[in-house]
Order: C-alpha cells, then sequence, then structure tokens
C-alpha cells in the first residue's frame, strides 16, 4: 500500500476511534480529575490511547508490520495500560506486564537479534514505556513528540518496508489523537496509549538495531526527549532525597513554562522543536562514522542537561 494513502487512512482511523472512545471512557468512569500537580481545570476522559492502539493493530495487521510475537506483546501491554487507567494496578504488577511484553518482542526479533535481543527489548519497552509515561504532563506534549520521533525513524528506515511501515501507522495514529488533544485536550491518552506508544517506540528501536550500531544509535538520539527528561527527573529526585518515581511539576517542560512561556500550548511546540532537532541529529549520526556520532551525541546530551540545571530540573 501506498505509505501517503496508508498515513490518511490511520490518521482517520484513530481520529475517529479516539473520538468514540470519549463516551465509553465516561461510561467506564476513566475520567482524570484536577489535582495538586495537575495543570487541567476540569474532569476529562483518559482513554483516548485505545484509539491509537486500535488504529495500529488495524492497520499494523493489515500490512502485517504488526504481527506474531510484536503483536502479543503489544496486546499485552496495551492491556495492561487499560485495565491500570480503569482501576490503578500497582506498580509491582505493571512492572511484571512490561517485562512479559519486552520478552514476548525479543522473541520477534529472535532470528535477527538473539538472545541479545531479547534482553535489549526488555531494556527497552522498560524505559520507553515509562519514560513516555513520565512526559504526558501537558496536551500534545507525548503524543508529538513522539509522532516527530517516528516521522524520524520512518526516514531512517525507508529502506525497511517493515520499519518505515510501522513508523507511519504510528505516527498518523497520533496525528489522528493530537485532533482531540492539541492545543485544548478533550480525551488525554491515559497509560492504554502512553504504555502501548513506548512498546512501539521500542520496537522501531529494535528494528533499527538489527540494521547495525549506527542505526541503532541514530534512532536511539530520535526518541532521546523522553528518555532525557526520565534521567533529569530521577536525578532532580534523589538529589532532593525523594522516591525517584514520585511525581511533580518540576520537569524541564515545566520549568520552561513556569519561567518563560508561561502558555503550555507554546512550551510544548518548544518541546516539539526540540525533539526535531534530535531527529535531525539522528539522521546525521545515522550517516557518519560512530566516533562522531558519539561525540555529537555527547554534545548534545550535555547541552540538554545543562538546560534542565538552568531550568532547575536537576
Amino acid at each position: 500500500m501506498n505509505e501517503l494513502l496508508l498515513a490518511l487512512l490511520a490518521t482517520l482511523t484513530a481520529a475517529v476511534l479516539v473520538g468514540l472512545s470519549l463516551p465509553l471512557a465516561r461510561s467506564l468512569g476513566i475520567v482524570d480529575r484536577p489535582g495538586v500537580i495537575k495543570i487541567h481545570t476540569l474532569p476529562t476522559p483518559r482513554f483516548g490511547g485505545v484509539g491509537i492502539v486500535a488504529s495500529v493493530l488495524l492497520w499494523g495487521y493489515y500490512t502485517q508490520v504488526v504481527a506474531g510475537w510484536a503483536l502479543l506483546g503489544l496486546l499485552v501491554i496495551a492491556i495492561t495500560g487499560g485495565l491500570d487507567d480503569r482501576f490503578s494496578l500497582s506498580p509491582r504488577l505493571r512492572l511484571l506486564a512490561e517485562l512479559v511484553a519486552g520478552v514476548v518482542l525479543g522473541m520477534h526479533f529472535w532470528s535477527a537479534l538473539g538472545w541479545g535481543g531479547v534482553g535489549l527489548a526488555v531494556v527497552l519497552v522498560l524505559l520507553m514505556s515509562n519514560a513516555v509515561n513520565l512526559i504526558d504532563g501537558m496536551n500534545g506534549l507525548a503524543a508529538g513528540n513522539a509522532l516527530i520521533s517516528a516521522v524520524g525513524i520512518a526516514i531512517l528506515l525507508w529502506s525497511i518496508p517493515a520499519g518505515a511501515g510501522l513508523a507511519v501507522i504510528l505516527a498518523a495514529s497520533l496525528l489522528g489523537f493530537l485532533f482531540w488533544n492539541y492545543p485544548r485536550a478533550k480525551t488525554f491518552m491515559g497509560d492504554s496509549g502512553s504504555l502501548s506508544i513506548g512498546y512501539l517506540l521500542a520496537m522501531l528501536l529494535l528494528m533499527a538495531a538489527a540494521q547495525g550500531g549506527a542505526t541503532f544509535g541514530a534512532a536511539l538520539m530520535m526518541v532521546g526527549f523522553p528518555l532525557y527528561d526520565t534521567a533529569a527527573g530521577i536525578i532532580r529526585r534523589w538529589r532532593r532525597g525523594k522516591p525517584i518515581f514520585d511525581g511533580d511539576r518540576d520537569h524541564t517542560y515545566d520549568r520552561l513554562d513556569q519561567l518563560y512561556l508561561r502558555n503550555p500550548a507554546k512550551t510544548v511546540a518548544v518541546v516539539w522543536l526540540v525533539s526535531g532537532v534530535l531527529v535531525l541529529a539522528g539522521l546525521v549520526i545515522g550517516k557518519v562514522d560512530v566516533g562522531m556520532g558519539l561525540v555529537l551525541g555527547v554534545l548534545l546530551a550535555a547541552v540538554l542537561f545543562w538546560g534542565a540545571y538552568r531550568l532547575g530540573s536537576l
């Protein structure tokens, strides 16, 4: 199927299904209410992620870019996220489900990566699903960031039909969700969305890893913002003597909004710009030798963490 047509169909599918999730969320009581560390002021449905996942499942299975073990792993983590949205699962149960999804995803790449792929899949699913979940703090932030990353990986893996196809479907499905989420949110994605998006980004990273270290490094740079913000959050809470997974409003994007922009929609747009820079850097890393790529990656990381320090996020 032509990629442009596929993108259009996935966008429309996600937009319709996310819209249908609103009354479903209200009927199930999956509504996010205002709180101390939340910036929204009205109760808002929090189940839009099911529309994203359903669109990816439909078109991913149709094109066979999401099938077999990868499909099973996505179902495991999506169902876990949905149950967490409704019943607030314990962290241990959620972690167990993420580990299972990681092992299952690793089996999908067994022929290409072997046992190393299983270990890498577990690490990537844990990192990406939780990192995307942690940056889901402003309208359009997590979805827009993942969309930009997916577009970059689609370009990077354009010669690999499965990789480019999955990236296009994910990006288009996220665009369909953003119609309902940015700049004003009629729904949030919830854990059903954030955990599943992290899983799908991990799957794209494994596809890149199967092409070699340079391609993997390039793709890792493209998904770097949520990993960076999560690392900054862990360092910040450790320095302040707080549990590292406690929520707060001192993320890099929060401090940027509080100190300078005072407009969440503009703040999110700035983060999107940063993600775009990381995608461009990833494309450069994919073209240069490993040593030069490492130097560029270290320099960008230094700039980002210096920015976090200046903002008071470390």
